[in-house]
């Protein structure tokens, strides 16, 4: 008996077919990835001291206008010095909607419509100001919005007040 290779063998495809196969399946591909960016971004948070522990990088949505009370969304930071440029993007959620009443009171509690949303100041003193400087209460105008993040050290709304919505980027989900 004969041993033969041939039959475990396909003839060769013609370099004709074969290429217009790789251009048809390269230019699926391609579309797929503009459609995906023209939607997507990646987010990555590059601190060690993360506001929203346990996660570094987000999928951005830059299509979903909903904004939603515990969602997280992404947003360009503006006058956050000294530790944001502006144009920087941010990640945290949306704890105060246009109408909600904010509180920071003498007792470190962050409140909105009376829920605490977060405690403390800790990075009052790495802006050289003294925590009393923060206290105080407002009603949200429209188009404003509290961000806050789920550390205690996260340099949220608390610092530096509200984000309005022409530097909403979109809703980010956390990733890993």
């Amino acid at each position: 008996m004969r041993f033969s290779l041939k039959k475990y063998f396909v003839k060769k495809e013609s370099w004709k077919r074969f290429s217009v196969k790789a251009v048809v399946t390269l230019l699926v591909l391609w579309a797929a990835g503009v459609a995906f960016a023209s939607r997507y971004r990646i987010g990555i948070d590059p601190q060690q001291g993360k506001c929203l522990p346990g996660y570094t990088f987000f999928l951005i949505d830059l299509k979903d206008p909903s904004l939603e009370r515990g969602a997280v969304y992404a947003f360009h930071a503006k006058n956050m010095p000294p530790f944001y440029k502006d144009g920087t993007r941010m990640v945290k959620i949306l704890t105060g909607m246009p109408g909600d009443k904010v509180e920071i009171n003498d007792k470190l509690k962050i409140t909105v419509n009376g829920d605490v949303v977060g405690e403390g100041l800790q990075l009052a003193g790495n802006l050289n100001l003294p925590e009393s400087h923060f206290y105080g209460k407002a009603t949200l105008k429209d188009g404003h919005y509290w961000f806050m993040g789920k550390s205690s050290f996260s340099f949220d709304s608390r610092y530096w007040g509200t984000v309005k919505d022409d530097q909403i980027i979109g809703r980010a989900y956390p990733l890993f």
